[in-house]
């Protein structure tokens, strides 16, 4: 498929993708002993962090590569990319900032750590995962978008320097290249990368995408896509989510397996492509990124109930990983089911209640007080 006039179409099942994506990293997250957990698909889900990074770069691309030519048009572009991830962020903290009074007001402890005051500010700037601290703070997850609102504002820079094509497609290889060098070159953790060297994974997989989406445009492997296509590149990205994640040097080629992944699944055109769309899926597409950003509040506030009521649990090293251990094995596999459905139900709440209108507060700012006006209920990409 291509775009059609003006107006950027959206990518649903690849938004489909997204909302399966961010489940599987909520459930990476519940390392708990039972038997679901222990699936080396949730083990390794991590990995789809650099999912979200690729797809973003492809839709982003898709969307705005062609428009960011002015300052006026980088300043609406930054105010809907903030507006796009600020609002949930900050409820988010706050709820995180609720649970620390209440337990400072229980035991006299709190706001240390990864929880500290100044950690707070930082998260506030999104500058929480950008070289500043040797931990991830409060809200774990949200150093992707720390890094990745930044990942934007080079993106909109690489297309205000490129108006050639070329020149930007080059421009694109350099800064995914970059990103891959500084993560092999400087970095003890590679493509686990998060509070240090993250920025640069995000510019590996942001850009990648970018690289993908210019390959989808002009069409050279339209061809290959069908239920074939897509069942030999899922069948690629489970074998290697599997069996590579431990293998450091191999974690690398994370980038190109989701870059394939996306390219074939953007043409929408197979059988795995249909059952992307059914309706249930494209509400988690939706509902994605509150999947995401609240997963970790929802954890803290299940074991804050566990411990209020006195249930044992504990945690444990298992292959130099921790496990929490709760009760048997049906036990744990019970309370994550649980959990899952409990992350879901408040996502599409989130989406519906600080997502959206959000957007809508944020868009309505005035461009000759602040900058344009551009964000609108329905989000494009």
């Amino acid at each position: 498929m291509t775009e059609t006039g003006s107006l950027p179409r959206r990518f649903g099942v690849l938004d489909g993708w997204r909302g399966i994506c961010a489940m599987l990293v909520a459930l990476h997250h519940f390392s708990a002993n039972g038997a679901i957990a222990a699936l080396p698909l949730i083990r390794n889900a991590w990995l789809f962090v650099d999912f979200f990074f690729v797809l973003s770069g492809f839709v982003i691309t898709h969307a705005y590569s062609r428009k960011l030519q002015s300052g006026r048009e980088v300043g609406a572009f930054t105010l809907r990319r903030f507006a796009r991830l600020w609002p949930l962020h900050v409820a988010v903290l706050g709820a995180f900032v609720a649970l620390e009074l209440v337990r400072y007001a229980m035991t006299g402890q709190g706001f240390t750590g990864e929880r500290a005051p100044l950690a707070l500010l930082a998260n506030l700037f999104l500058i929480q995962s950008l070289g500043l601290y040797n931990m991830l703070t409060w809200n774990t997850p949200s150093w992707s978008i720390s890094t990745e609102f930044y990942t934007y504002l080079v993106f909109a820079a690489a297309c205000m320097l490129t108006a050639k094509q070329s020149l930007r497609v080059i421009l694109q290889s350099l800064l995914a290249a970059a990103g891959v060098a500084v993560l092999i070159l400087f970095s003890r953790y590679g493509m686990r990368e998060t509070f240090g060297w993250g920025f640069f994974r995000c510019l590996f997989g942001f850009f990648a995408g970018s690289l993908t989406y210019e390959i989808w445009r002009r069409g050279w492997f339209a061809r290959c896509a069908g239920s074939i296509a897509e069942i030999a590149v899922v069948a690629t990205a489970l074998a290697f989510l599997i069996f590579v994640p431990g293998h450091r040097a191999w974690e690398y080629f994370a980038v190109p397996v989701f870059a394939l992944l996306v390219l074939v699944f953007a043409h929408e055109s197979g059988l795995f492509s249909q059952v992307l769309r059914l309706r249930v899926i494209s509400a988690l597409g939706r509902w994605s990124y509150s999947i995401y950003m609240i997963h970790m509040l929802v954890l803290a506030l299940i074991f804050s109930a566990l411990d209020s009521a006195g249930t044992a649990w504990t945690v444990k090293l298992l292959d130099g990983a921790e496990e929490i251990v709760l009760g048997t094995r049906f036990d744990a596999d019970a309370m994550l089911l649980t959990y899952l459905a409990i992350v879901i139900a408040l996502a599409a709440f989130t989406w519906r209640f600080i997502e959206v209108p959000g957007q809508r507060i944020l868009g309505g700012l005035k461009h000759d007080r602040l900058l344009p006006a551009i964000v609108r209920r329905k989000e494009c990409v």
